[in-house]
């Protein structure tokens, strides 16, 4: 049954305008969610306003991208300079809807989380970049999230959807409709095994309770944490959306860029073990690569020391 056929530029070109308009809405979120006072953290019902003089941002200053340049990033009303982030999620939001079809067929159940998960990752980059918070209003939906998306493929009837191919016509893809694991796209050839459900709920109580045993011990040695409770909340809603084994991959390169960005700064600041990183943000960086090529590396590996 042909899904939509529509070759994978047309679709880029389509969904690229809904993806700035949800990067705009996570600039919301990275602003709003960390904030204490609840009003502040409506992202419902209150209108967007300028975070330094609170005035009503015109709908026509609001527009992706677009509406930042048109400002020459300052606000109309107080002239508070709009930080570069703004912009910069507004694009990687078009960047990540307008590409995710290319690696993940599109209309599927494994391309709908994947796109949820890179707009999570990108919300959570910068909540922890900026403000060293991974927001719970976030990460616990997500765990569900998780573990809901594995029950489609054992409830439903399997179904086959054809996406096209880079080439036209003449190059047409069959993908499963509820398969919750990577699939062959117009720019990813492999296929590899669905998570079950129970897989999920491993990979959520490992990624919650594995760095939570670590931290006890650390605390012990250390007399501090060395990971926050927002981390281990991060790491269960991804192993719950990509089972026990990518999270650990995670974990571990995440902890790998950590140490490569961390100490050459105690060295440089001389701060010593204590220094504060968003660790977020690593295992942030790590996710696409461990999701899309974790297998790849562990084979090379086991090959290498083998």
């Amino acid at each position: 049954m042909a899904f939509l056929d529509l070759p994978p530029w047309t679709l880029s070109l389509l969904l690229a305008p809904f993806g700035l308009a949800a990067g705009s809405f996570c600039n919301v979120l990275i602003h709003r969610l960390p904030q204490e006072d609840p009003a502040e953290r409506n992202v419902v019902t209150r209108g967007s306003h300028c975070p330094s003089c609170h005035a009503a941002i015109k709908p026509w200053h609001n527009v992706p991208l677009l509406g930042w340049l048109w400002l020459r990033g300052k606000c109309a009303a107080c002239g508070w300079r709009i930080p570069v982030r703004y912009p910069l999620v507004e694009l990687l939001g078009g960047l990540i809807l307008g590409g995710a079809h290319w690696i993940l067929p599109f209309g599927t159940l494994v391309w709908l989380k994947g796109v949820l998960c890179a707009f999570a990752l990108l919300v959570l980059f910068f909540t922890d970049l900026t403000e060293m918070i991974l927001p719970d209003v976030l990460q616990f939906p997500l765990m569900a999230l998780g573990v809901l998306f594995t029950l489609p493929q054992a409830l439903l009837a399997e179904r086959s959807v054809v996406v096209m191919g880079p080439h036209g016509l003449t190059d047409l893809i069959s993908a499963s409709l509820w398969h919750n694991g990577l699939q062959p796209a117009p720019a990813w050839p492999s296929f590899s095994e669905a998570l079950t459900w129970k897989g999920s709920l491993i990979g959520l109580a490992i990624g919650y309770g594995g760095p939570a045993l670590l931290n006890l011990v650390y605390r012990w040695i250390r007399k501090t944490d060395g990971l926050g409770m927002g981390d281990f909340k991060m790491l269960a809603w991804l192993g719950a959306f990509w089972g026990w084994g990518p999270m650990l991959g995670i974990l571990f390169l995440g902890a790998a860029l950590g140490a490569a960005v961390g100490l050459p700064l105690m060295l440089i600041r001389r701060t010593g073990s204590q220094t504060m990183l968003p660790f977020g943000c690593f295992l942030a960086l790590a996710t696409p690569v461990v999701v899309f090529f974790g297998r790849a590396i562990w084979l090379g590996y086991l090959g290498w020391v083998g």
